[in-house]
């Protein structure tokens, strides 16, 4: 993936710059910008910003929907497509390379989840402690096409409630070699509390399940950033 940078967008307080190839589609810095290259692939930019714990974030861009597979076996992040599962972290990790972009990180992710709440799509509760109602809680280890539900969008992401468990970055600190998954489409037992997109397991990186999924994270050129007007 190109990572030099063309066409500023500005909403009075930033000025974003898209990645080249990508063109602006849809949304605003608070509801979600997307941008959509010529293949049809979907990003949001997240703002840069401060997360849960109190650590800065430079913006970046996230995909839109789960990634699936595409015919000529490179990820996409397109609507109506069955998301790419059975694949480890390894694995998941190379396919992001292999278009020179990223995993999410755990800073990256959590950036995510307060900028939900700064904006007001989605309650705190919600975001950290039921995400009942707003993804797929089926309970079952069958996923949900991304981005086939209208209703199962927040700030212009698809699935980031429910759905796939999400890969991250971050290493456990219980078991050195596992890494964390976030999310889930899971419920608490005896309970009708939804897993929020803030849930954190750990799974062996080596493993691949039909219920755990990832991201593709853009970041900006080196030196590049959002800059206020």
């Amino acid at each position: 993936m190109n990572k030099e940078m063309s066409a500023t967008y500005s909403d009075g307080r930033f000025n974003i710059t898209n990645p080249a190839g990508f063109s602006y589609k849809e949304g605003t810095i608070d509801t979600g910008y997307v941008i959509k290259d010529m293949d049809g692939n979907e990003y949001v930019r997240i703002p840069a910003g401060y997360n849960t714990e109190g650590t800065y974030v430079r913006g970046f861009w996230i995909s839109r929907f789960e990634v699936s597979k595409g015919k000529d076996k490179m990820p996409q992040s397109k609507a109506n497509e069955t998301p790419w599962v059975d694949i480890n972290y390894y694995d998941a990790l190379a396919v992001a390379e292999s278009i020179s972009a990223y995993l999410i990180s755990k800073e990256e992710y959590a950036r995510i989840c307060m900028w939900l709440v700064e904006t007001g799509t989605a309650t705190f509760e919600q975001v950290y402690v039921n995400g009942k109602g707003l993804g797929n809680y089926s309970r079952s280890n069958i996923l949900a096409k991304t981005g086939s539900n209208p209703n199962w969008v927040c700030n212009n992401i698809y699935d980031f409630f429910g759905n796939g468990y999400t890969w991250t970055t971050e290493k456990s600190e219980l078991y050195d070699h596992h890494r964390i998954i976030k999310g889930g489409h899971g419920m608490e037992f005896g309970s009708e509390r939804c897993y929020p997109p803030s849930n954190r397991s750990w799974e062996n990186p080596n493993t691949g399940r039909s219920n755990i999924t990832f991201r593709i994270v853009i970041h900006d050129s080196d030196g590049e950033d959002e800059e206020k007007v």
